[in-house]
């Protein structure tokens, strides 16, 4: 090879390396550093079982896991071993330790290798190490419940040293502890939903009610319970269905899901080393987020108070708070301290920092403000706090010690407040306890918040005349219809409230009990069905009387039993002796009687009960139905036959239609209002179709009447205005 091929060669080489070079370079891959990492960096009180989790925010790519790994040695355990596993959304990765951590020791964390996230970052190394606590205070179960209710017993608040009447009168063969339920109004509600409570006792308060899971009607009958041989909280239904409450499962508190048949479907409970508090839970439907779930514990450490406050303990049990989100493979994808972000000064004034025992913080709700945030509601902060979800950081802090915002058209602020809750035009609702008002008062309030200007304009406030307090517990629910749940907590009387939008009262409850939080849902179980859910039984003359049949389904891989039922109004009945068993997939019919007294318009509810009481179990599963009739004082009244029509939209908005599906000379149309008031009227001659105008009926509950004389024919609906 001669010189001069040499030199192209050599000339070659250098312009391909230098091409090969700015390709590389143009191919660069961007760099990023973590948006969360836990433990945060520097923190202590680490729990000795503590995952590590690290999360960008863009998901990243599960393939980049096979060229990174986290060195995580501790300077009493050093090298630790464990797994490294990607989140279901694939937005966290998580090491979960082979053994626990040491007491006491310094963990330092060094992340290797090629983590990439889908959108083509590459993420920064990072060094990081955090502290594991020391030791682990031992505090009863429920300590910190019962020193909130020491605590407001001391403001002021008078307990309730009152029992059941023994000789109460028991209808619907309801258990003899079952607790005593008193309604004090029921006006024109809309049918479609339930209340959920759990009440319980304890502390000297109504010192003999007994447990129980409750779901009952706006008349204060049960259509499910179940009795609970320890105390159970926070019994709600969640988005997918499913129902779920706080209770003791296999030795331990947990969240127990079930369905709408009553049958186990899961249990949640807070990892790394915590115990499971009954707060809050949520089941989650965000997008990233479906299917996790939203749990928090308290977190007791020893501190020496001494060199936080004047007079302080040296060693005193400091409560701190947890936040978790676990993804639907039960890994903590999420964790939130209270350590990290709040002071234990910032707790509110009345909070003693010289006791042993501090209960600084004592969240009580966390809520899902936005895809990328929460809010969390610590009582004795007095604080409802914004948190972004990625990062952890705090974003605002709206009362308390901290606050960011100026009160707008409100004098009085909150107090203690329980169960925050964005509503769906984005202003934000909460329980004010009311405990350091100038006159102690519990109500539901809702602020619209400007976060640019940080102010906080009142928008409702919705409280009960003559003022009700609930010293500690309750909530406050938005329902679809604009009215307004108020759970009062250790009230009992009220324990329910609810409020139009005007916020006039158009239910309440007493339970003789006492209850967390209560609610109002849409609720049908599938445990047993009925063939429908109303009898209309036409005109009869008012000695007679009249039968129908229902079909009743066992939709169960075992058999049931109907046991008993229970009227409102004694002149329907299920005329036969029970219980009958119905077998597993099997179906029977039975007969329904109307049998009126007297002349007049009749409609009420039967609920068919199937019980279960063993000494194992005491259980009952309902369902119900509506049941109307006319009697007359004509005794020579034909039977009516049913003049068959479709009716659309229903729940309406504005235009109710109807069609008529025979044809017909003239038509009666009536609406009347659940009162029997006639608010409309038209006569329909011919027309196949007929629209009515309901722009502006007030929302509730009406029925639809139409009525052919000439033919003898009668139709009747029930309507449900939005």
């Amino acid at each position: 090879m001669n010189r001069k091929t040499i030199s192209v060669l050599i000339m070659y080489l250098v312009i391909s390396v230098f091409i090969d070079c700015n390709k590389a370079q143009s191919q660069e891959v961007k760099s990023a550093r973590l948006n969360y990492i836990s433990p945060v960096p520097g923190s202590k009180y680490i729990m000795p079982h503590n995952n590590i989790a690290i999360r960008h925010g863009d998901p990243f790519k599960a393939e980049s896991l096979q060229n990174f790994s986290m060195q995580v040695s501790g300077n009493k355990s050093g090298r630790i071993s464990g797994s490294i596993i990607l989140s279901d959304d694939a937005r966290t990765v998580v090491f979960k330790p082979d053994k626990p951590f040491a007491f006491g020791e310094k963990v330092q964390v060094n992340l290797f290798g090629r983590l990439e996230t889908k959108t083509g970052l590459m993420i920064e190394h990072e060094n990081f190490s955090f502290s594991v606590t020391s030791a682990i205070p031992e505090l009863p179960a429920n300590y910190f419940l019962e020193k909130e209710i020491d605590f407001n017993h001391k403001s002021g608040s008078i307990k309730k040293d009152k029992s059941l009447p023994k000789d109460k009168i028991k209808i619907n063969n309801l258990p003899e502890d079952f607790p005593m339920i008193t309604v004090n109004l029921s006006d024109n509600l809309p049918p479609e939903g339930y209340y959920f409570v759990a009440p319980f006792a304890s502390w000297g308060w109504y010192p003999d009610a007994v447990p129980y899971l409750i779901i009952m009607d706006e008349y204060g009958v049960p259509v499910f319970y179940r009795k609970n041989p320890l105390q159970a909280f926070d019994f709600k239904k969640l988005y997918n269905g499913n129902m779920v409450y706080y209770a003791n499962f296999d030795g331990l508190y947990k969240w127990i899901v079930e369905d709408d048949a009553y049958n186990f479907v899961d249990d949640w409970a807070v990892k790394n080393g915590y115990w499971t508090d009954w707060h809050e839970f949520q089941l989650l439907s965000e997008e990233g987020h479906e299917g996790h779930a939203i749990v928090i514990a308290y977190d007791p450490q020893f501190v020496g108070m001494d060199t936080v406050v004047p007079g302080g303990y040296p060693n005193a049990i400091v409560s701190g708070l947890i936040i978790q989100e676990q993804d639907i493979y039960k890994n903590v994808v999420f964790q939130w301290r209270s350590w990290d972000h709040f002071l234990i000064t910032d707790a509110h004034e009345h909070v003693d920092l010289t006791d042993s025992i501090i209960d600084p913080i004592h969240g009580n709700a966390v809520e899902v403000y936005s895809g990328n945030e929460l809010l969390l509601s610590s009582r004795n902060l007095n604080e409802i706090t914004k948190i972004n979800w990625n990062t952890g950081n705090v974003v605002w802090r709206f009362g308390g010690e901290n606050n960011m915002f100026e009160y707008v058209n409100d004098p009085f602020g909150f107090s203690m407040q329980h169960d925050c809750r964005r509503l769906d035009n984005g202003d934000l609702s909460l329980f004010d306890n009311g405990t350091y008002h100038p006159e102690p008062f519990s109500s539901t309030v809702e602020y619209q918040l400007d976060e640019v200007n940080y102010t906080a304009t009142l928008i409702n406030r919705y409280q009960h005349n003559p003022d009700a307090f609930g010293t500690i517990m309750g909530n406050a629910q938005k329902i679809e219809t604009g009215n307004t749940i108020a759970g009062w907590g250790s009230s009992g009387e009220p324990a329910i409230t609810e409020f139009d939008a005007n916020g006039e009262i158009v239910a309440e409850i007493n339970i003789e009990s006492i209850n967390y939080r209560a609610y109002r849902f849409p609720w049908q179980s599938t445990y047993f069905s009925i063939d429908t859910d109303f009898l209309h039984f036409g005109y009869i003359y008012y000695e007679n009387e009249v039968f129908k049949s229902i079909k009743i389904q066992n939709n169960k891989a075992f058999d049931i039993e109907i046991s008993s039922f229970y009227s409102m109004d004694g002149a329907f009945s299920i005329p036969i002796d029970l219980p009958i068993v119905i077998q597993a997939g099997y179906s029977k019919s039975i007969p329904v009687k109307f049998a009126p007294a007297a002349p007049g318009n009749y409609q009420s509810i039967i609920t068919i009960n199937s019980d279960i009481n063993t000494v194992q179990m005491v259980q009952r599963i309902a369902q119900q139905i509506n049941v109307s009739g006319y009697a007359s004082e004509n005794q020579n009244i034909a039977d009516h036959k049913l003049l068959n029509v479709s009716i659309y939209p229903n729940p309406v908005a504005e235009y109710l239609e109807i069609e008529f599906n025979e044809n017909h000379l003239v038509v009666d149309v009536k609406i009347v209002d659940s009162q029997s008031k006639i608010v409309y009227i038209a006569e329909v001659k011919e027309e196949m179709n007929h629209a009515i105008n309901m722009k502006n009926y007030a929302p509730g509950v009406y029925y639809l009447l139409v009525e052919e004389k000439s033919e003898n024919r009668f139709g009747r609906y029930k309507i449900i205005k939005q």
